[in-house]
């Protein structure tokens, strides 16, 4: 059985205001431009670069909300829209429970053996693993490639945690049909 545990109706009001006021600026830019007497070349360029702007928070949200995290029989599947993506394999998680933290810096961090995937700067279930697993860092184009760390904890957020705990708990099962440690 799957379970598709989205996570992204945190953040959709906030992006949505977000994308309005990008929206709204864009408009008004164009205005004052005009107004100001900017030849048309220069100003579609700006037009073009706060449009741009705009398409890519919708796709932001689009993203997220299309691409939720995924339990299935084999794995646990982690995503932020298209920006991460990790597979922890069902052997290899040993427990789960519900831990909210609202104090995460960045959308992903990884430090001293875990990694935590935040939506509005919080996480609310937690995954202990059996071994580590390696999780790349993330990066932006311009830096360079850092190796893998090696995790034993996942945090991540989840709009319905307790759904999300019952359908990671599930996998917790060992072989013989016990419940793991």
């Amino acid at each position: 059985m799957r379970h598709a545990a989205g996570y992204s109706r945190e953040q959709t009001p906030t992006m949505a205001a977000l994308l309005f006021v990008l929206v709204l600026e864009t408009v008004a830019m164009d205005l004052l431009l005009r107004r100001f007497g900017l030849p048309d070349l220069p100003r579609l360029v700006i037009l073009a670069l706060d449009a741009s702007s705009a398409l890519a928070v919708l796709g932001v949200m689009v993203s997220c909300a299309r691409r939720p995290h995924v339990v299935s029989p084999d794995a646990l599947r982690l995503r932020y829209g298209r920006m991460f993506g990790l597979d922890v394999p069902a052997e290899l998680i040993a427990s789960a429970r519900i831990d909210r933290r609202y104090d995460e810096k960045r959308l992903v961090r990884l430090s001293d053996g875990e990694l935590a995937l935040a939506v509005s700067s919080q996480t609310n279930l937690v995954v202990e693993l059996r071994e580590p697993i390696e999780v790349p860092h993330p990066r932006r184009p311009w830096q360079p490639v850092r190796p893998a760390a090696a995790v034993r904890r996942v945090r991540f957020f989840a709009d319905d945690p307790a759904a999300t705990l019952r359908a990671v708990a599930a996998l917790t099962t060992t072989t013989t049909g016990e419940r793991a440690p």
